[in-house]
């Protein structure tokens, strides 16, 4: 069972499906675009945060945080998800002993899947009960921030087939080329405040090896941002990593 390998952690209470947060202000203090996010809860796991995709869209993306990141760290560009795909947050299994409520992410690729395939699954089912389409589990979007970025490459890596399109922000470690699938595609991004010529220097590795790869920086972003201009910077993005999808 899921809760055994998470340890017996505490699962949060969820809360009504399809409501709206505070909204986060931008740099120029307005209010960032930000879509409904459902909580859902996810039987015997945490629970998950989704942004509902286009009715018609079998489309889903994965978004994993940081380290004992902020599972709604893509608020402030929320909307911008909704126009391309179902936006799942799932959070991490291994939870951040002095920060309660955060997580971590484990070593256990195989169980990272298998939740994955239960988040899907959730919202899924939700968006099936509003008359939607269907969900597509086999064939899912990545987006990983930082050690979620990392964890990211590791299942394009171990499931190709499954995962054929991975987002990459503030990843702390150079991607990996000679792992990595030539039929997949992959989004390397770095905020331009944050530590980046490794990024960008990976992105150059891995367009050398003949893989499909667009590198992108996020204007005033920090570790851990999006910076001002998320909005623009995130269409143009999201525009190139589903380019050629229904």
């Amino acid at each position: 069972m899921l809760g055994a390998v998470l340890g017996g952690a505490a699962l949060l209470a969820p809360a009504s499906p399809w409501t709206t947060g505070p909204r986060p202000a931008r740099a120029d203090g307005q209010a960032a675009d930000e879509a409904p996010i459902a909580t859902l809860p996810v039987e015997g796991d945490r629970q998950v945060e989704v942004v509902n995709g286009p009715a018609n869209s079998s489309r889903v993306m994965l978004y994993m945080h940081g380290v004992c990141g902020d599972p709604l760290g893509f608020r402030s560009w929320s909307a911008v998800a909704a126009r391309f795909a179902t936006l799942i947050s799932l959070r991490g299994d291994s939870p951040c002993k002095d920060r309660p409520g955060r997580t971590g992410w484990s070593y256990n690729l195989a169980l990272t899947d298998r939740r994955i395939t239960a988040a899907i699954r959730v919202a899924d089912a939700l968006r099936r009960e509003r008359g939607e389409a269907p969900l597509d589990g086999a064939q899912v979007t990545l987006f990983g921030y930082s050690l979620g970025a990392r964890r990211a490459e590791w299942l394009a890596a171990q499931f190709p087939g499954r995962y054929g399109r991975v987002a990459m922000v503030g990843s702390p470690i150079k991607p990996e080329p000679g792992r990595l699938s030539r039929h997949a595609r992959f989004l390397v991004m770095a905020g331009s405040l944050d530590a980046r010529q490794h990024l960008i220097e990976g992105s150059q590795d891995l367009a050398k090896a003949g893989l499909t790869v667009r590198y992108a920086e996020l204007p005033g972003a920090r570790h851990g941002e999006y910076g001002p201009e998320a909005t623009r910077v995130m269409t143009e993005s999201l525009v190139w990593l589903f380019k050629n999808l229904p």
